[in-house]
């Protein structure tokens, strides 16, 4: 049987998504292919019930589950669920993990983000008003499916930064759009910030 994670439970009170609690388990419980077995999300059934309804209610959990569940390969909206291999459940569908598992180049996520799921930035309801890929929805599928811890992708970002190889757009917004340096030279140089 899956234990629970003290990350994951101390994540819950942060988030009252159910996408977010997926991505919590995604990140903390250890992994080596893509996606967590079905059985690890309900271990937190309880728990995350409890944190959004003041008391628990595992069937509505579950239910809450199964209408999220698609079998698409691709993006298909913001509080989608993915089914990957039998009996596994991801926060990104399995076209990301088949094209971009393996590797935490925040380069290639932007890059692929912007190409291929524009609609990303308005599905997860982050971002500023600008361009680019929202940073903490981009951090949390850089370390799922890149299957990596969440601060050394942050501190990659900051390295590209101050490389200049990626920017932000010119809001002060607490979540700013990232993008490729090469494609948005009208934004600021974030070293400007420090």
């Amino acid at each position: 049987m899956t234990e629970t994670d003290e990350r994951v439970l101390d994540g819950i009170n942060q988030t009252l998504r159910l996408d977010g609690l997926v991505v919590l388990v995604e990140r903390f419980h250890s992994h080596t292919q893509p996606g967590v077995p079905r059985e690890t999300i309900d271990r937190y059934a309880d728990p995350f019930s409890t944190s959004v309804g003041g008391g628990p209610d595992v069937d509505a959990f579950h239910e809450e589950v199964e209408s999220r569940l698609t079998d698409s390969r691709t993006w298909s909206g913001g509080d989608s669920l993915y089914r990957l291999d039998p009996g596994r459940i991801s926060r990104y569908p399995a076209e990301w993990h088949d094209r971009l598992g393996g590797t935490t180049d925040v380069r290639k996520y932007v890059d692929f983000i912007q190409e291929e799921v524009p609609e990303f930035k308005d599905d997860v309801g982050q971002g500023g008003s600008g361009p680019g890929v929202p940073e903490q929805p981009l951090l949390d599928a850089i370390a799922v499916v890149g299957r990596t811890d969440r601060d050394e992708v942050k501190a990659e970002l900051a390295d590209l930064r101050d490389r200049g190889e990626i920017a932000e757009d010119a809001d002060q917004h607490p979540n700013p759009g990232v993008v490729l340096r090469d494609e948005r030279e009208d934004l600021r140089d974030s070293t400007v910030d420090r």
